[in-house]
């Protein structure tokens, strides 16, 4: 019985030795519509009824805390524009003007400018009972506006940020 068990353990060991490195690199998961791509955080998972115009990608239980009592949450959604001459700049004056009916306490920690049509404010406040930050990309093009908002407890902010940036920078406009 004990021979068998190290044989077994040797061919495990001996399989896993022989493994190429591209067969342990796996290309990252993506939501990919016709009008953008993102990849999706490693464990993290999408929103039963995702579609291009809302799409929201949910993460998983966290262990900061005890009890994980918010869920942090990519949102990705679409909405057209008045016009097409409407920038991401007055897009973004809109909803720093916007944004204080709809989250108390609003303040801006953030906001800056990012290319010609891309541009990134980050906030918090206060939203069905939760203090929370946000961060949000805007991205303008052909009379859309490309929203891409990332949210935490605000108190979990700082630990998810840098974490997660590199997802939220994978957004690409097709």
């Amino acid at each position: 019985m004990k021979f068998q068990v190290l044989l077994l353990l040797l061919i495990c060991i001996n399989s896993l030795a022989q493994e190429t490195p591209s067969d342990s690199i796996s290309k990252p998961e993506m939501v990919d519509f016709k009008g953008y791509k993102i990849e999706i955080p490693l464990g993290w998972k999408v929103k039963d009824g995702c579609l291009e115009d809302q799409c929201t990608l949910l993460s998983p239980a966290d262990t900061l805390t005890f009890f994980d009592k918010y869920t942090e949450s990519i949102n990705l959604t679409i909405n057209k524009l008045s016009s097409t001459s409407y920038t991401v700049d007055q897009y973004a004056v809109f909803s720093i003007k916007y944004l204080p009916k709809v989250v108390d306490n609003f303040t801006v920690l953030e906001k800056k400018k990012l290319k010609s049509n891309a541009y990134r404010v980050t906030y918090r406040g206060k939203k069905n009972g939760q203090e929370q930050t946000w961060r949000q990309y805007y991205y303008v093009k052909n009379a859309k506006v490309y929203i891409v908002t990332f949210s935490a407890e605000t108190t979990k902010y700082d630990y998810y940020q840098p974490l997660i940036e590199p997802y939220l920078n994978s957004f690409k406009l097709k």
